[in-house]
């Protein structure tokens, strides 16, 4: 069986799995990415292309006629790839609607198409603009959803008619989204919630590594980290605001932020701005490996301060407790609130220090340790890639 993935990028972690999949006997993994910059990945999405067991297509990227991206030559990569399955995620899907012939040639050919979806930026079928607006995220309030009201309900209608007559499954990455993604029309046996995951397998095996050589690495009681991009929609401003607040109470609390991003000049003019230099500490990109796993048992507590997701995992991976407000929905079967970590009001101020507070106070051992069970017995690189390979072998 030959499956056919497209995607706007090929971010390191993603080829972990695909590689697991394209491990199984009975699976061919076969990827098609923009052969130029991405119109859908975010600027600083760390890619790579190391280690790729997988047959990779780069086809050109442009906007459609309806003003979203889709692959040019993708109909003629088709026919000589020969797919049984292909699994298409947003915008990409759109081409399924818009080029009705595209389909047509498609379903002639009896390729199944699947969904792979974040459902938790998706609005449920029956649910009003007000109450999506109240559950989403500040970052999406930018969209066009929320700029037009007609182009809301148009969606909704198109993803239902996608889940009623095009898809014949649905691939998600959390058990929150099964409601939402079962609201327009495709039956609950026919959605697979995959998880999401780094490859944890190395990860263990780099703390092993690390602690071995560096026997006497203590991880410091007041110390903060926080991974990923530093744009608007992560809060990380919000945080070292936090950590501004907390500097009277815990004097020696400190704040270690790994990533770059457009807006690092910013966050550092106001670190400087708060006089707390000595408290907030800016290391760069660091990408997996030695060098993070260093910055992780240094550190006593995982702030995700806005959105995210696999950078939980990978705290949790390395035993520490969680806080977290609204990052991709994965959270939820990641951290549970008061065991192995607490949840603030997105984007609140006034929360988020509350919570930091919380978990300086708690029993942080005992939830770190909580953390890397969820991990190693849960939500893992086989376990993932095994939900992916069952939902394909059905």
């Amino acid at each position: 069986m030959k499956v056919l993935f497209l995607f706007g990028g090929l971010p390191h972690y993603l080829n972990k799995v695909l590689n697991k999949i394209n491990a199984e006997p009975a699976i061919e993994v076969a990827v098609i990415v923009p052969s130029g910059n991405s119109l859908t990945f975010g600027s600083g999405v760390h890619q790579s292309d190391e280690g790729i067991d997988f047959k990779v297509i780069r086809l050109v990227e442009s906007k459609a006629w309806y003003g979203k991206p889709f692959f040019k030559a993708f109909y003629k990569t088709i026919q000589s790839e020969k797919p049984d399955i292909i699994v298409t995620g947003w915008p990409y899907f759109l081409a399924y609607i818009l080029n009705p012939i595209l389909l047509f040639k498609l379903k002639i050919k009896g390729i199944k198409l699947y969904a792979r979806e974040i459902p938790f930026t998706v609005p449920g079928y029956r649910e009003s603009f007000a109450d999506f607006e109240k559950r989403c995220v500040d970052s999406q309030k930018d969209e066009l959803i929320f700029k037009n009201r007609a182009a809301f309900f148009l969606l909704k209608l198109m993803r239902r008619y996608l889940y009623t007559t095009v898809f014949k499954k649905a691939l998600l990455y959390t058990e929150q989204g099964v409601e939402i993604i079962n609201s327009y029309g495709i039956k609950k046996e026919n959605i697979i919630v995959t998880y999401n995951s780094p490859d944890t397998d190395q990860i263990f095996a780099t703390i092993k590594e690390i602690k071995a050589q560096y026997p006497n690495i203590v991880a410091s009681r007041h110390r903060l980290l926080h991974i990923g991009r530093l744009v608007k929609w992560k809060h990380v401003d919000l945080l070292i605001n936090a950590v501004n607040a907390l500097k009277s109470k815990y004097p020696d609390i400190e704040l270690a932020i790994i990533g770059k991003g457009e807006e690092e000049i910013n966050l550092k003019n106001q670190v400087k701005a708060l006089q707390i230099e000595d408290h907030v500490t800016f290391l760069g990109a660091i990408y997996e490996g030695e060098g993070q796993t260093i910055e992780f048992l240094k550190s006593e507590v995982y702030v995700l301060a806005g959105m995210g997701g696999l950078s939980i995992n990978e705290a949790m991976a390395h035993g520490l407790p969680v806080v977290c407000s609204v990052a991709d929905g994965t959270e939820k079967g990641l951290v549970f609130e008061g065991q192995n970590g607490f949840y603030f009001k997105d984007n609140n101020l006034e929360s988020l220090v509350f919570t930091i507070e919380k978990v300086f106070e708690s029993d942080l051992k005992s939830m770190g340790e909580k953390s890397r069970k969820v991990i190693q017995e849960k939500i893992n690189l086989p376990f993932v890639a095994s939900q992916f390979i069952n939902a394909l072998k059905q």
